[in-house]
């Protein structure tokens, strides 16, 4: 239980924040086998036996662009992470990523020592571990089989419960006994925070972990649907701000190629409903509220698509306007998608879909899910229709136009296209919809000439 060596939180920090501008400078030196040479946006590799026979494409196709790339792009095919090149294409974890970082930064010319530095045991997070594991327990023991009972009444197969990651808080002074027999102090139990609340014990419970696996902070849910106000409950003084999406660690356990694309729900059960029932690339926000940055993120990740599946009503649909307006405000973010909510039909989440229709139905939805900047688009027009008055369909066009004419240039294709859509339920041209929006709402009618041109 835990380690002397440095945590891999702070070795993904130092790859991010020194190793990869180091690299960015000198990539022609540290990767001298593609035969690296500038461009404008970065470097473009040159030698063309070297990626023919590798990569079966040519030179041309392979850039490394941005100011600090977690690797390289081939053009009309997948990118591929600096340390997967390392690792025979599989992203390295645990004491490999730690030891390729290593190597990358000695072909960077950087210093190790901030890492190699020998780092005091977290005994917090060595708590918060062994008292998940007594939770685990808890749920496969006699005392679980109310809660056992539910998660089957949630649609979980019973065969899959035991291997959810799901737990039971046991009572107060069996967990007190358990962990000072473990070798924690009173105090060090006390200041972790899991005896902090009595509504926990028999409550089912799981682990918010970050991307390596480290559990960060718990909830724990009531049985009792009838208790709303307090239905879930969290660890007192771990916050969840900062943190990736709950269930991200098991997701990232999956070769890149199998989790290109991730759906994003609201409810923590729902993740471990829809990976029970064979959908693994689920994670949740655990709200209708998502941090745009937590978005953003992913792409780090190797994400190249998020779709949001959030619940069917109004914060729902509120959730997904503030996370798309925040995501296309970002300089980098993966492809974003949006499940219509009302396509869950009289289900409220994707959870009771699920249980009422099946797996197969929902993942025919994710597949149909549109692009988030058109549904943003379409959804500020909502209610207008092209047999209203002049007045109401220009109005409605005004909100849409102030909103895509601040997009950024990245998200070019995508005005185009939402331009179109709510021309059409408005009752114009696109063409024309294009020039009044460039007339009225474009900030620098110039750049925005360079990244979207509806009539050429």
């Amino acid at each position: 239980m835990g380690s002397m060596y440095p945590s891999q939180q702070r070795i993904g920090d130092f790859y991010a924040d020194v190793v990869l501008p180091a690299l960015a400078d000198r990539l022609d030196a540290a990767f001298p086998e593609f035969g690296w040479r500038r461009d404008a946006r970065g470097w473009v590799a040159t030698n063309e036996e070297m990626t023919h026979r590798v990569l079966g494409v040519r030179a041309e196709r392979i850039v490394a662009h941005g100011p600090a790339p977690r690797g390289f792009l081939v053009h009309g095919g997948d990118a591929m992470l600096w340390t997967a090149y390392l690792n025979s294409g599989v992203v390295p974890r645990g004491e490999a990523f730690a030891s390729i970082v290593r190597q990358i930064a000695a072909r960077a010319g950087v210093d190790t020592s901030p890492i190699d530095r020998p780092r005091p045991r977290d005994r917090r997070v060595d708590l918060l571990h062994d008292f998940f594991t007594l939770c685990r327990m808890e749920l496969h023991g006699s005392d679980g089989t109310g809660a056992r009972s539910y998660l089957e009444r949630r649609g979980l197969p019973v065969d899959a419960i035991d291997g959810t990651g799901l737990g039971v808080v046991p009572h107060e002074l069996f967990t007190k006994k358990a962990l000072e027999a473990g070798g924690y102090s009173e105090l060090e139990v006390a200041q972790s925070g899991v005896l902090a609340d009595g509504r926990w014990p028999g409550r089912l419970c799981g682990a918010w972990r970050d991307e390596q696996g480290t559990i960060r902070t718990m909830w724990a849910r009531s049985l009792r649907e009838s208790d709303t106000s307090t239905r879930y409950l969290y660890l007192s003084g771990a916050s969840r701000s900062g943190l990736l999406p709950y269930g991200l660690s098991e997701v990232l356990r999956h070769p890149p190629p199998e989790r290109r694309e991730l759906v994003l729900v609201e409810g923590l059960l729902d993740v471990h409903h829809l990976q029970a029932q064979g959908f693994p690339n689920v994670a949740a926000a655990g709200g209708a509220r998502v941090q745009s940055g937590a978005i953003t993120r992913l792409q780090r990740l190797g994400f190249d698509s998020v779709v949001l599946a959030f619940d069917n009503d109004p914060p729902g649909r509120d959730g997904i306007a503030r996370a798309v307006e925040g995501v296309s405000r970002a300089r980098e973010a993966p492809a974003l998608r949006v499940l219509e909510p009302r396509l869950l039909a009289g289900a409220k989440d994707p959870d009771a879909f699920v249980r009422e229709h099946g797996v197969e139905k929902f993942r025919g939805l994710v597949d149909q899910a549109g692009c988030a900047i058109s549904w943003r688009a379409l959804e500020l027009t909502h209610g207008t229709t092209s047999r209203d008055d002049a007045q109401a369909r220009r109005a409605a066009l005004s909100r849409v136009g102030r909103w895509v004419g601040a997009l950024p240039a990245r998200l070019a294709l995508e005005q185009e296209d939402a331009i179109r859509l709510v021309a059409e339920r408005c009752g114009y041209s696109g063409a024309a919809t294009e020039r009044a929006f460039r007339a009225r709402f474009w900030r620098d009618p110039v750049e925005k000439d360079r990244g979207l041109s509806l009539e050429r």
